[in-house]
């Protein structure tokens, strides 16, 4: 298993969120989020913001279904330039995956655990 972390521009989330649910990805977890990477500051007007709004989209997947995600992500959430085609606009986001060793559904009380070799297993924990 493993766990995308998106965070892309808000206006964009929802269709992100509709482009992956027509996959059959619907689980996941959606934040409002603050932060900068290349554009540093934004001005309107005299205010200057340093933190700018973004959500992030938590989202585990089985391996085999990462790929597919990330692409959808990355394209959904991309601005396009005209002057620029293929190429998004500075801001439009990040995607980091990390791997998922164990996941635990409360009410259930199901447990998936990654072990190097074997598949997750399932069950009540012992």
């Amino acid at each position: 298993m493993k766990m995308i972390w998106a965070i892309i521009r808000p206006e964009y989330s929802q269709r992100v969120i509709d482009a992956l649910e027509k996959t059959g990805i619907s689980a996941m977890t959606r934040m409002n989020v603050t932060g900068h990477g290349a554009e540093t500051e934004l001005m309107a007007g005299l205010v200057n913001y340093s933190e700018i709004p973004k959500e992030m989209l938590m989202i585990v997947l089985p391996d085999i279904d990462v790929a597919r995600a990330v692409r959808i992500i990355s394209t959904v959430a991309k601005t396009w330039q005209k002057e620029n085609p293929g190429h998004g606009a500075v801001g439009d986001g990040k995607i980091f995956v990390t791997y998922v060793d164990d996941a635990h559904t409360i009410r259930t009380a199901e447990n998936k655990k990654r072990s190097p070799g074997l598949p997750a297993t399932t069950g009540p924990p012992v």
